[in-house]
Parts: structure tokens; C-alpha cells; sequence
């Protein structure tokens, strides 16, 4: 009585709600409870029985003979929660698939390799990309009977729902085998057929540029319709082109498309960063999470962008992105993986707009009704909104000659504005990939400010105190768990990238030697002579590696890359002999696909090419590192010679010197219009 008096009937009401919905979602557990998985925990009090990749929920499947439901997806995945929300929270679909199915959740994350695995299957089925979450149902013996991505409920717009597709597959599956052994057939048929072999009728320039102008819009600057993806490897070939012929094709589909995501609701006006794609080819409305890699990629681009035409909308984009994921991403000098595009039940919540909010806080701010026309227009900020429910995502207005005179006060009172709501969810898995990635972003970002080198090399010394302890390498971990899950391709490649960049960034040996033991670890662990072909990891599910770039550059491509650049940094020409016939043995397979795979033709045209190594002392290589990296030449490493000197050098020797890098840049031009 006394508790009550005190506390008041509404709070105790209150109370008691909370305490029945967490009664609701708390009344069931499965078998992912323990898990080292954000993702997992998300789904363990789902009343769906769910098991994690695991022994025992293959072992159960092949005693009780019932199919398997495969779900993949990860934390701050968007339609992964719609999907729980309409599905797996779901008593009765819950029921359909405890009864029939043996249910196991993935985090594609944690690991990448069974999602590859899938994800190449069913873009070998659908001839594009997919996405997540990735729904597959498995036979007991592990063989595809039905693959997709996200499924509703019910049936929606003529897409069969969980509902009727459960029970239609496991009466399929136990009532009629032979018609269900028939679509498997069908299945593995579609996947096993071979590419046509592909004869170039042009250069690989030439054919990539013209595939690519198939695919661009000329209206909003990007590729392809909905969704609409940065496609960073894409445009760094394109970029690439451009030095080597000047076509001017390929520069327009460069810069107009890093121009329209810098002005568009893609980019984080506000605080930085970009979010994953947009939803529809304008890029207005995007898919609001925030990934690691996109981030680092899109870093990296940028700073090529500045570096060559020094316009301060590339570096504004550089510093304020890298500042957000060191702000908001970065703990103890490691990063974690990913936001969620939600906030508090709403997608994109935490970064849009009313109209009306903002204009109350500009005319508290001093600004009159004329200067908040005029920013609102600017910022696309309206009564009618640009997103759902009337909410605006802000975005630059391109009609602008130039940018109203208190844009950076505006930014800073919207900024003021988001303190009072709650940021979404970040998943704070450390992945040594993703992690990696970030650090060669800022290392090639201290060419536009110097303290993001020093930013990199902590991060770098910390990922590798945590993640390479007594001769192994480590895929991820949680803060609140042991590291114990060892590496996989990705995580090698994409470490010793960022260690060669970290030597060419200090010229610190240790680097280096680091970079090339890593290298051909991941050779022996991933690459199998016999068969010539490389995997993503070393474990029974043997998933072939590709070299097609999908939401990042594929780790295949980037190692044919790391190889070229350690074989000419030390000078190994084994190593550099053995490269090229690695990627001489998958020329047939990129041509095939030459625009989804763009960092892979990219190393067919750099082993064309050759390598330009800048030599010089390492107070010259510090002092001129803008200029060096300004030689309109894109395939060139920087490495130290005792000498006052620039020399340009090839794989077997030096062609030119000359104190003027001008000079040096004109004389390799001169020599491949000679080649």
C-alpha cells in the first residue's frame, strides 16, 4: 500500500505493461541464447525454434527427415526485422515451421562464406543481385529445393506468402519426392551451366565503358534503377580508365555520380557518412543504415576525387564521413560493424525532418522567414516532405549557384536537433576485414589531413594485438566474448591491403614483411593448385571465392591486387610470375562478367600495363605524397631510394629521373604512348 501511495496508480500501470511485454517476448527461448552474434540474440526469443549453423541441427533434420529452413540475414538488416515482425514472431507461422522444418539463423556477418555460398546460387538463378534476408529450404542432405530472398506473410503482390509456402513444400518434400527431386535437379542444372566463353571484339576498356553506358542513367548520375547502389569498384575502374585513354565517358560516369551522392539523401547532410543505397534512382530516399565498408570504400574514392580536381565538396564529404565513423563507429581504436536503419520503430527516425520543427528552431536561431525559404529549399526540406509521412530527408538543391551564406550554422542547429532522439542501433561486432578496410581509408585520407594517419596505425597496431595472436588470424569478435573465430579469406586480403598501404604510408618495413606473410598464409589456406581454383574459407564448406564485387569489392579481386603491389615492392618476381598466372587463369570468367566485376578486370588491365614504382628518399616521398599521387598514371607505388633524385621505374628497371615530378609524369606518359 505504502509502494503505491509513493509510486502513483498510472506509474504502476506502466509498470505493469512493461513488465507483460517483456513476460510476452521473454516466454520463449531457443537454441541461439548463447550466442556471440548480435543478430542471433535478436532472434532467440522468437517462438520459432531456432538452431545456429551447427552439427546438431543437421543431425536433427536427416533423424526426424524434415526440410530445413535456412534463414540468413544481420542486425541492422531492415526488412531482416520486417520479416521477424511478420513471421517469426508469429505463433502460427512459428508453428508451421517447428512442426516441418528445422529452422537455423545465420549472421552472413559472422559467416560470410555460407552466405556467399547461397547468395551466389540464387544470382545464378535470378541473373542479378539479391540481398537480405536470404530465405533458402534445404532437403536434410543439404540440397536447394526453393531459394529467395525476403518472403511476406501472405501472399503480396502474386510473391507466395510463409503461410501457404511451408506447408506446400513439406507436403511437396514428403507426399511427392520425385517432382520435389526434379525442381532440385532443375536447380543445381541452372547453377552448374557455364558461361558462354566471351571473344572481345574491343579493348577491355572499350567493352567495360560500353556495358556501363547500358547501364547509366543520364537523369540522376548512377546505375542501374531501384535499388541504387554507390557500386564504389565500378566507378574506381572507370576513374582508372579515364587516367589511362582520357575518354571522357568514362570520366563523365565518375564524377557525375560522386557529385549526385555528395548532394543527395544517400550522404548524411547533417553528420556524414553514407547510407547503404537509395531506394529509387534519385538518390533521395535511401535504405537509412550505415555500413562500415561502404564508408571506406566511398573514403577512398573521394580522396582520389580531391587529389585530381581539389574540389572542396570531395573534401568536405572525406573529413566529415571519417570523423562520423570515428565518433560514432570507433571504440578502444577498433570499429565496429554497422547501424540499423531504424530508430525506435521508425526507418530513417533518427534523420529526418519535419518541416515545421526546423522552421521553429531557425526562428529561434535568428533567422528570418526569408533565410528559411531559402534554407529549407536549399536542404529540400517542405510541408509535403520527400520521405513517408510528410518527413523530409535532406538533401542539397543542385539549382543552387552557391550555397546560402549560414549553411554551416543550419547544419550544426539540425545536428542540435537529433540530441533529443536516440541513434539507431549499432552492432558492435568488430570484424578484422571491415576494420581493415577502414584503416586504408584513412590512411589515404592523411594526404588530406595528417591526423587521420595517425588515427590508422592505432587502429592497425589494436586490430592486430587483438585479432593475430600466436600465428592466427581472427574473423570478428563481441567485447562481451573471447576471440575465437579464425579468419577467412576476406580477412587476410583485405589486412595485408591495408598493411602494404600502411608501408607506403610510413615506409616501415615491419609493414610489409606483415603484408607478404599474410599473403601467402592466405595462398596455402584458400588456394587449391590442383583444381585452380580459391575459396573464401577452409572449413567443410569449401565456398568458392569470386571475383564478381557485390556490396564491396570481392576479397579475389583486391588479392590479385595485393600480390602485384608486394611482388613490386620486394622486388619478388616469383611471386609477381605466379600472380599473373593467377589471374591469367580467371580471364575467361571476369570477361564474362566484366562490368559486376570491376576490381578483377582491373587487375587484367594492370598486369597489361605494368606498375610504375616512384622512387625516391623519404623525406622526398613525404614531402611531394600529393604530387605523386597526382602523376595521371593509376597503377604506381611509391617505395625508398638513397637518392635526391625521382626515379620511375617498371617491374625490371628504371626508365626515367629528374628532380621535377612534372617531368617524371610527362615521361611516362611519353613511354606508353611508345608501348
Amino acid at each position: 500500500m505504502i509502494f503505491s501511495f509513493y509510486l502513483g496508480r498510472g506509474i504502476l500501470k506502466k509498470i505493469f505493461v512493461l513488465l507483460s511485454v517483456l513476460t510476452f517476448l521473454y516466454s520463449y527461448s531457443n537454441h541461439l541464447a548463447d550466442s556471440t552474434s548480435e543478430y542471433l540474440l535478436q532472434h532467440a526469443h522468437n517462438p520459432v525454434n531456432w538452431y545456429p549453423w551447427c552439427d546438431e541441427a543437421f543431425k536433427k533434420a536427416k533423424e526426424e527427415d524434415k526440410l530445413i529452413f535456412l534463414s540468413i540475414g544481420y542486425s541492422t538488416c531492415h526488412w531482416c526485422h520486417v520479416m521477424e515482425k511478420e513471421s517469426f514472431e508469429d505463433e502460427k507461422i512459428a508453428e508451421l515451421l517447428n512442426e516441418d522444418y528445422v529452422s537455423i539463423k545465420v549472421d552472413k556477418e559472422q559467416m560470410p562464406h555460407i552466405d556467399s555460398k547461397y547468395q551466389t546460387f540464387l544470382s545464378k538463378i535470378t541473373k542479378k543481385r539479391n540481398g537480405w534476408p536470404l530465405s533458402v529450404i534445404l532437403t536434410p542432405k543439404g540440397d536447394v529445393l526453393y531459394i529467395t530472398t525476403y518472403i511476406p506473410p501472405k501472399e503480396d503482390y502474386g510473391v507466395e506468402g510463409m503461410q501457404k509456402l511451408l506447408p506446400r513444400l513439406a507436403k511437396l518434400y514428403h507426399k511427392n519426392f520425385k517432382r520435389a527431386k526434379r525442381i532440385i535437379e532443375a536447380n543445381k542444372k541452372l547453377v552448374l551451366k557455364k558461361s558462354e566463353k566471351k571473344i572481345l571484339k574491343n579493348s577491355l576498356e572499350e567493352t567495360y565503358i560500353e556495358k556501363m553506358q547500358k547501364r547509366y542513367d543520364n537523369i540522376y548520375k548512377g546505375f542501374d534503377l531501384r535499388p541504387r547502389f554507390p557500386l564504389a569498384s565500378n566507378l574506381n575502374l572507370l576513374f582508372d580508365i579515364y587516367l589511362l585513354t582520357g575518354d571522357k565517358r568514362a570520366q563523365k560516369m565518375f564524377f557525375e555520380p560522386l557529385d549526385a551522392m555528395a548532394r543527395g539523401g544517400i550522404y548524411d547532410q547533417i553528420e556524414g557518412g553514407f547510407f547503404r543505397y537509395s531506394t529509387h534512382p534519385d538518390w533521395i530516399v535511401p535504405h537509412f543504415e550505415k555500413m562500415l565498408y561502404t564508408q571506406a570504400e566511398l573514403i577512398l574514392l573521394y580522396v582520389k576525387a580531391y587529389i585530381f580536381t581539389k574540389n572542396p565538396l570531395y573534401k568536405r564529404v572525406v573529413t566529415e564521413t571519417a570523423d562520423e565513423m570515428i565518433k560514432r563507429f570507433q571504440k578502444n581504436a577498433l570499429f565496429f560493424s554497422a547501424s540499423d536503419a531504424d530508430s525506435e520503430g521508425r526507418e530513417g527516425g533518427y534523420f529526418v525532418y519535419t518541416f515545421m520543427e526546423v522552421f521553429k528552431a531557425l526562428k529561434k536561431n535568428g533567422f528570418d522567414e526569408k533565410e528559411i525559404k531559402e534554407i529549407t529549399e536549399y536542404f529540400d526540406i517542405t510541408p509535403v516532405g520527400n520521405f513517408e509521412h510528410r518527413l523530409s530527408n535532406p538533401q542539397t538543391n543542385t539549382g543552387f549557384e552557391k550555397e546560402p551564406k549560414r549553411v554551416k550554422e543550419v547544419r550544426k542547429i539540425l545536428k542540435d536537433l537529433r540530441k533529443s532522439r536516440k541513434f539507431p542501433f549499432i552492432d558492435k561486432k568488430v570484424i578484422t576485414a571491415w576494420n581493415a578496410m577502414m584503416i586504408k581509408a584513412l590512411l589515404k585520407a592523411s594526404a588530406l589531413d595528417k591526423k587521420y594517419e595517425k588515427e590508422a596505425l592505432v587502429s592497425l597496431e589494436k586490430l592486430i594485438e587483438k585479432m593475430y595472436k600466436k600465428g592466427v588470424l581472427y574473423h570478428q569478435f563481441l567485447e562481451t566474448h573471447p576471440v575465437k573465430q579464425k579468419a577467412f579469406f576476406e580477412d587476410f586480403v583485405f589486412l595485408s591491403d591495408a598493411l602494404t598501404e600502411a608501408y607506403e604510408t610510413t615506409y616501415d618495413k615491419k609493414y610489409l614483411k606483415f603484408a607478404k606473410l599474410l599473403a601467402n598464409k592466405a595462398i596455402k589456406k584458400f588456394y587449391d593448385p590442383k583444381n585452380k581454383r580459391w575459396y573464401l574459407d577452409d572449413t567443410d564448406i569449401k565456398s568458392p571465392s569470386v571475383y564478381q564485387d557485390r556490396y564491396y569489392t570481392a576479397a579475389l579481386s583486391r588479392f590479385f591486387h595485393v600480390l602485384i603491389s608486394l611482388s613490386n615492392l620486394t622486388y619478388d618476381r616469383k611471386l609477381l610470375s605466379k600472380t599473373k598466372r593467377f589471374i591469367e587463369n580467371e580471364r575467361e570468367k571476369i570477361v564474362a562478367k566484366i562490368d559486376i566485376s570491376p576490381e578483377a578486370t582491373r587487375a587484367l588491365i594492370r598486369i597489361r600495363e605494368g606498375d610504375v614504382i616512384i622512387k625516391s628518399n623519404i623525406k622526398n616521398l613525404f614531402a611531394r605524397k600529393i604530387e605523386i599521387e597526382r602523376i595521371k598514371y593509376p597503377f604506381k607505388l611509391t617505395n625508398v631510394e638513397d637518392t635526391e633524385m625521382f626515379l620511375a621505374c617498371n617491374e625490371e628497371s628504371c626508365f626515367a629521373f629528374d628532380k621535377n615530378l612534372s617531368k617524371i609524369d610527362r615521361m611516362i606518359s611519353r613511354r606508353r604512348e611508345k608501348m
